[in-house]
């Protein structure tokens, strides 16, 4: 259906259904007969797999929910809704895994403030100063998020030209590379980098990422300067987790790329 809510916003509203469930001690059969639902449908509800009408999103915001459900609901779905990036954000923040492969900068959940500054100001001329901090507020969370977080666990790839970019200049690059091998080295996330020269880059076609999430289902996630697509099915994600295994493949072990960032701090003078 076209105003089908985005799978990530389906999979955030079904945690938090399940998560209020348990915490009032229901069943899904005794919750199914109090919201006059099915067992079956609560279940796939739960798992982001059925999209609820209005009357059941009601019915479980007044049983369980106090409020909280429809708020959720509004947000993720309502004409303010956030972005799309907004909305694979709120599915990164739920999943056990996440694969990223990145060609031009550092993933948004793990930018500094300045870095981010600098990256949104340039990707948005003539952005308004008070959408600028909201945007940039917006990814200090998910990146404060992230590092004070144990999930999800974070495999990233990084295309070698992406450490000698100087974006906001040395002083901002220096801490964006300082607080990204500080994590790789706290095992926060393992990280991987393709050589500048590597004769066969088997990421030419872009950036994109593969999500594992908690109830075992995973999703693909590609991106342009304009737009992102979220990709569920099963032959789609299959091929993106082995051209992530291909990039692994070329790249440099996770030790000698952490080398290889500090070393180019090095060259950064403070």
């Amino acid at each position: 259906m076209a105003d089908q809510p985005p799978v990530p916003a389906l999979i955030a509203y079904g945690r938090e259904v399940r998560r209020f469930r348990n915490d009032a001690d229901l069943t899904l059969a005794t919750l199914a007969g109090r919201v006059r639902s099915n067992k079956t449908a609560l279940s796939l509800l739960e798992n982001g797999k059925f999209v609820p009408n209005g009357t059941l999103r009601e019915a479980l915001d007044e049983v369980i929910g106090n409020g909280r459900l429809g708020k959720l609901w509004n947000e993720l779905t309502g004409e303010h809704r956030p972005e799309w990036r907004n909305e694979v954000a709120s599915a990164i923040r739920n999943a056990n895994a996440v694969y990223d492969y990145q060609a031009l900068t550092f993933p948004s959940y793990l930018q500094t403030e300045a870095y981010a500054t600098t990256l949104v100001r340039a990707a948005t001329p003539g952005i308004l100063p008070e959408a600028l901090d909201e945007r940039v507020a917006e990814r200090v969370e998910r990146s404060e998020h992230i590092r004070t977080s144990l999930r999800p666990m974070l495999w990233l790839v990084l295309d070698g030209t992406v450490l000698r970019r100087r974006y906001g200049g040395g002083e901002i690059t220096r801490e964006q590379l300082v607080y990204v091998a500080g994590l790789a080295e706290a095992g926060r996330l393992t990280l991987q980098v393709v050589p500048e020269d590597c004769p066969d880059h088997p990421g030419n076609s872009g950036t994109f990422r593969v999500l594992s999430m908690g109830d075992g289902s995973e999703l693909a996630y590609v991106e342009s300067a304009e737009r992102g697509q979220i990709l569920t099915g099963a032959a789609a994600v299959a091929r993106r987790r082995a051209l992530f295994a291909a990039l692994q493949a070329v790249a440099l072990g996770a030790r000698a790329s952490v080398d290889l960032l500090r070393a180019e701090i090095d060259r950064i003078r403070p």
